[in-house]
Order: structure tokens, then C-alpha cells, then sequence
């Protein structure tokens, strides 16, 4: 529970897989579910362009809802966490941002979604660089409420979405390095890990089409981790067995290819783990 008088129940459309198409924010007692497409915007601009885009917001629950929206900037740390800030971050981009409201009602139907416009006004002296802003849709219909039993008491519930948008101006682009391998641990497990540094002006992301040869033969495919690795980060992007959660088997041959924004990567290492 925050400070305030609401429960809040997040459902973020980024960069939680990957910043999801539908996300959905649903309340307990059967009311409003809400789902927004798409979930991510990488948009590029030149200086003194406006650029104009639209999403559609669904109520995919059983009454009418109401939302607020607007805009917000976020933020993505080196170890996957992301951050939320209403106040203007320094450089930030969203006084360029124009929405076509600031209050929506949307009628319970999932074949009738709500199209809504935003539009991004890049100045004439832009300077190159990347505008990452989020657009946030927020329940305001108080009418929903989650009843605890154990505790006696009922809360409002207001739901959230975020839309991720990168607006890249000036042609910035990615410039991703891949360093090195080796093993971390994540939630008591052990996995292979590629260090990955981001040179260039804008964010990236990778792909790769691996396969581990574990102790005693066995072969696993892996995927990537592929969430962003913004301009400046350094980060440590996971490879995970495919097809099962079993642990891999220390020492691990991986062998394939890392894709990147301009690049392919042959990958022939061997993680011992002690």
C-alpha cells in the first residue's frame, strides 16, 4: 500500500518483457480491465518535425471506465529496474508532447476500442539525442473497489498502464559492444552472462540464436535477454535455457550467434563455474 488512499495494481506495457503487446490492469472484484496496443513506440525524427501517433485503449471489463492520461518520464537501470518520474528529469522531452485529452471514457467493449492521438513537436534547434518519455493511462473511477477480507476492509483500486516511446532525433543511432562471458547468479540460479556496452546515442537491444553443450553432453538452446541497454549503460544481459527452467550443468561450451542493431557476433566460449 502507498501513502495514499488507493490500491495500486501496475501493469506496465515496457520493458517488463520487454517494455508486451495487451497489457492488462484488472480489478479484483470484476469491474474494469483495461489493455492498450501497442505497448512501445521507436519513432525517428529530424529537428523541427511533428510526428503523430495514436494508440487504442480497450475496456475489456464488464462496465464503462474512465482515464486519465498523461505523460511521464522514466528510467532504466543497468540491472533491469525501471523508474518513474513526474517532475521534468533534466534534458527531458515532454514539453514537446501534445495529447489529444486528458480524461477518457471508454465503453466495456472489447470490438470497440478508443483511438487515441498524441503528437510530438521537435523543436528547430533540437540536438540530436534520444527522447524517451512514457505515456501514462491511469483508472480514476472510484466506484472500484477491492475488499480484503482478513483485514475488514475496502480500498479503491486504480490500474495503470504505461506506453513506452523513444523518439530518436537526428538520426542517433545504437552502437552496441559486446565485451565478455562469464556467470552471475539470479534468484539462487547460475547463468551465463555477455557483457554488453552501449557506445552509440541510442538505445538497443540484442537477439541470438545460441545452443550450450553442458557437462556430459547434453545440448540446450539458450535465448537472450532483450530489454534495452540504453545509450552510455553497461549491462549484463542473461542466457536462458529454452525449453526447461532446470539449472544448466557447469562447464558450459556455448557456441552461435548474438545479433545486435548493426552487427552479428560469433559466439565459442567455455563458463567454467566454481
Amino acid at each position: 500500500l502507498d501513502k495514499g488512499p488507493r490500491l495500486r495494481f501496475w501493469a506496465f506495457a515496457v520493458f517488463l518483457a520487454t517494455f508486451f503487446a495487451h497489457p492488462v490492469s484488472a480489478n479484483p472484484d470484476g469491474g474494469f480491465s483495461g489493455g492498450v496496443t501497442p505497448s512501445r513506440f521507436e519513432i525517428t525524427a529530424s529537428a523541427g518535425d511533428v510526428v503523430r501517433r495514436s494508440v487504442e485503449i480497450y475496456n475489456l471489463g464488464s462496465r464503462p471506465a474512465k482515464f486519465q492520461v498523461s505523460t511521464t518520464d522514466w528510467s532504466y537501470s543497468a540491472d533491469g529496474k525501471i523508474g518513474y518520474s513526474q517532475p521534468l528529469t533534466e534534458n527531458s522531452c515532454r514539453p514537446w508532447v501534445h495529447l489529444e485529452a486528458r480524461e477518457l471514457d471508454i465503453v466495456p467493449d472489447p470490438r470497440r476500442p478508443r483511438s487515441f492521438r498524441f503528437e510530438m513537436h521537435v523543436p528547430e534547434d533540437a540536438k540530436p539525442f534520444e527522447c524517451r518519455f512514457a505515456l501514462m493511462l491511469e483508472s480514476i473511477d472510484s466506484a472500484y473497489t477491492a475488499e480484503f477480507e482478513q483485514a475488514g476492509i475496502k480500498l479503491p483500486v486504480n490500474g495503470r498502464i504505461a506506453v513506452i516511446v523513444y523518439l530518436a532525433v537526428g538520426g542517433v543511432e545504437p552502437e552496441l559492444v559486446l565485451d565478455d562471458m562469464e556467470v552471475q547468479s539470479f534468484n539462487g540460479l547460475r547463468f551465463p552472462v555477455v557483457k554488453v556496452t552501449n557506445i552509440g546515442a541510442a538505445h538497443g537491444r540484442l537477439d541470438g540464436d545460441l545452443v550450450a553443450t553442458e557437462k556430459g553432453g547434453r545440448e540446450r538452446k539458450l535465448s537472450i535477454a532483450t530489454s534495452p541497454i540504453l545509450a552510455g549503460q553497461t549491462r549484463y544481459m542473461r542466457l536462458t535455457p529454452v525449453e526447461s527452467d532446470e539449472p544448466l550443468m557447469f562447464p558450459v561450451a556455448v557456441e552461435g550467434k548474438i545479433y545486435g542493431p548493426k552487427n552479428t557476433y560469433a559466439i565459442d566460449s567455455v563458463l567454467n563455474d566454481p
